[in-house]
Formats: structure tokens, sequence, C-alpha cells
């Protein structure tokens, strides 16, 4: 198989944000008295794929043990059997009704279908159980008004999505925060959930000739995760706790987590600015998005980039954006680490509480989970990937 050109990679850095609720609270506990939780090292993986990938973007587990993966570089849909280490495509690159361009997120819907998030496309694909898109869906639905990107489903098939300030309306004003809303698409009917703090926004917003972040990276925000049951986790980054939402409106409060005060260095701030590179897109000309020039990917543009850009003085206690549930309705949050150091997740149960803590192999990073087993992804010298599963 032809391989696209890639660069090594070093851990991901997302941008996404959380719940903020008001609601009744049952707390879980106080941190004064509480015993560190016990710590997991995984240590080797019980399958390994043995075909690489480029640069992966979502995953997700089938009832059947089956592995749907994206790869961004080189446009691919594949199903996995990790027990014969075959695969299967699915679709094409294209714009046609069984096609998909820039293929990132998979969100998985009730009865074994997967939602793609088809970016180069603005739109949604589903794939059925038989491993075949079936329709696709706006990412621009008439109801909301402005496009959106699921980031889980629960039982229902109800989508969970985040929105900017703007999706609000003219009269909102530029803000912090963004929306939280779950949207029913069989119904088209929206609900929207909460406030939620989203991105520090640059403080110099004066033209430049260099493109610049419209954040400020490695600032703090929120996170937050949905339960196959609907159940919301919210992870507060003031003092660094859980809020657990119920479907029937109950909130149970953790206590907070003891966590270190990490300065964001040089490594850190190339490793974002190069994530950001490869994996977000651009406008084309006429097909939709497309990747970025692959020259921004290299030293030097990236050096322009950071001494161009905002960037925190610390880190927070969390990874933006590394907030994960498990099917068994866990809560998966990955800590702030010195750069070049293991992945590490924080682990909460139902009431909120951090029972254990697990740290990935050396060089690994999470990309999902299923039934008793999470996925990781690790890179050889010339940056392609490999997808290993462990048992968790």
């Amino acid at each position: 198989m032809q391989r696209a050109s890639t660069r090594k990679l070093p851990p991901a850095v997302a941008a996404l944000a959380g719940l903020i609720l008001v609601l009744p609270a049952v707390h879980g506990g106080d941190v004064a008295g509480q015993q560190p939780p016990p710590r997991h090292q995984l240590e080797k993986p019980d399958a390994t794929f043995p075909e690489p990938f480029s640069l992966i973007r979502g995953l997700r587990e089938l009832s059947n043990g089956r592995v749907l993966v994206t790869d961004w570089i080189e446009e691919r849909l594949v199903a996995l059997d990790f027990e014969r280490g075959t695969f299967r495509d699915i679709g094409r690159v294209g714009g046609g009704p069984r096609e998909f361009r820039l293929p990132a997120g998979l969100v998985a819907l009730p009865g074994d279908s997967t939602l793609l998030v088809d970016v180069g496309n603005g739109r949604f694909a589903i794939v059925g159980p038989d491993l075949v898109i079936h329709r696709t869906l706006s990412a621009r639905p008439e109801e909301i008004r402005f496009g959106l990107t699921p980031r889980y489903a629960d039982a229902n098939g109800l989508l969970y999505f985040t929105t900017s300030p703007w999706g609000r309306g003219p009269a909102a004003g530029p803000s912090d925060s963004v929306d939280v809303a779950r949207w029913d698409p069989e119904q088209h009917t929206v609900e929207s959930l909460a406030t939620v703090k989203g991105i520090t926004r640059r403080r110099d917003q004066s033209p430049s000739m260099t493109p610049r972040f419209p954040n400020v990276p490695f600032a703090p925000q929120d996170a937050w995760a949905v339960t196959p049951d609907g159940d919301v986790f919210v992870v507060r980054s003031g003092d660094y706790h859980i809020d657990r939402v119920g479907r029937d409106g109950k909130l149970v409060v953790g206590p907070p987590i003891e966590h270190a005060v990490l300065p964001v260095t040089h490594e850190d701030k190339f490793a974002y600015v190069l994530w950001n590179t490869l994996s977000s897109p651009i406008g084309g000309r006429g097909e939709g998005m497309t990747h970025q020039p692959a020259e921004w990917s290299e030293p030097a543009y990236i050096e322009e980039m950071i001494a161009n850009n905002e960037f925190a003085e610390v880190k927070p206690p969390f990874v933006p954006g590394g907030a994960r549930t498990t099917p068994e309705g866990e809560l998966w949050v990955e800590r702030s680490m010195p750069f070049g150091e293991p992945t590490t997740y924080d682990v909460f149960d139902d009431r909120a509480t951090n029972v254990k803590q697990v740290a990935l192999p050396e060089g690994r990073r999470l990309l999902g989970f299923g039934r008793g087993v999470l996925y990781a992804v690790v890179e050889d010298e010339d940056g392609l990937q490999t997808i290993e599963r462990y048992r968790r």
C-alpha cells in the first residue's frame, strides 16, 4: 500500500470544553484524609494490528470485536479484524453518497451503527453494522443553523456537542464560554444543557502575516464526557474535581484531585503546533476542506508560529478535551504530564471518585475503548502508527 508522507507525531493536545451545571449537589467525599488511588501500569498489549496507519483520528469498537478506524492523511475508513489481522476499506474519497473527505471522529450509535465526521464534505456519514455507508446528514442542520461536531451519542441515539458563542446569534457578543446541547436528529429537536467555559482567547487580536491560534494553548478549560446511558461527567478545571450529572438531574460532586503545577516548555509548544498543523484542515479550492500545506509542518515554520503566538505559562491539571468514557460508564481523564513522560489517566467511578490511575507504556497514546479493553497507538521512526489493544 502506498503511504502518504508523515512526520513523527508528539502526543496530541486537543482543545475542547466542558460543562458548567448548577444543580442540587450530593458530595462524593472530602479531599482531607483520602489515600492516593492505586496506580496501574499497562505492560504488554494482548494484540497488535499488523497494518500501520499515517494519522489516526477516530476509533470505535463494534460488538463483534471489529474496530473501525479513520486515517486523516490517507483519507481512509477501515474495519479491522484483530483476531485475523485483516482489514476492509469502507467507502472511498469523494463527495458522493458513499464517499467522504478528511474522515475524522467516529461516534458510536445504537445497534452497532456509527456516525463518521466527514470534515471535507461538511457532513456526517452513517455506517451500518454491515460496514456500508447508508446515508449522510448535514453538519449544519436546519434546526441548529450552524455547523456542529458531535462527540458522543447515548443509547437512544441522541447526539451531544458544543457550540461557539456566535452560534447564539448576533446579540451574543464575544465570550470565552460555549453551549452544550443534545440533538435528536430524528425528531429535529435541540435541547440546551448548559453554558460551558471554552477557550481563552489571545489578547493580541491585531493582523499578522503568520497564522495565529484564536486561543491561548494550554490555558485551563473544563472537559466533559457522556456515558452510554446519557449521564454527563463534568471535569472542573478550577480545583480539578468531577461532577456527575445523571439523566434524572441528580448531581454528584467529587472531591478535589491533587495535581502538580507544570511549566509549559518549548517542547510542549513545538508538539502542540505540529499536531495542529497536521490534524487541522484549511479551505480547499472547489472541493471543500483539505490538508494544510506540507511546509507548514517544517521546523522553521513551527518555530515562527511559536514566536508569533501566546501560550500559557503553566499546564492545566488535565489535558483540554482529555475526558473519555468507557462502555461500562467509567470516566478517564488524561493528566497533564511533563513532556515525554508516559500518558497517564485518572479513572473515576459513578460517585465521581478517583478510584485508580492508569499509565500507558512509554510512547503510547490512547485512541479509544472497547469492552474490557483499550486501544493505544505507537509510532515508529518514520512516523507510521500501529494500533495496540490492552486489557484494562
